[in-house]
């Protein structure tokens, strides 16, 4: 276990060997919540293609092409508030 320390602007720095282990790099962007009296830091991952990464929830609709769906549901969206 590291010690760090938070300085006057409330910021601490990442002890580097944890910084390496999980990829964390300038600009990486961290999840922190409170947990049982602990501070729990997470490596946010983004979803790459997330209309893919939801395509299961969709159930009913049967489509082998996610995106079609989703450019037909844009599509139907506009032309319903053009006036």
């Amino acid at each position: 276990m590291s010690e760090v320390s938070v300085d006057g602007k409330y910021r601490v720095v990442l002890p580097k060997k944890l910084r390496e282990l999980l990829g964390i790099k300038p600009g990486s962007v961290l999840e922190a919540e409170h947990d049982k009296g602990a501070i729990v830091l997470r490596p946010k991952i983004p979803v790459p293609k997330p209309t893919e990464a939801l395509w299961g929830i969709a159930g009913k609709i049967i489509e082998k092409n996610p995106k079609r769906v989703a450019r037909r549901a844009i599509a139907g969206h506009r032309r319903r508030n053009v006036r």
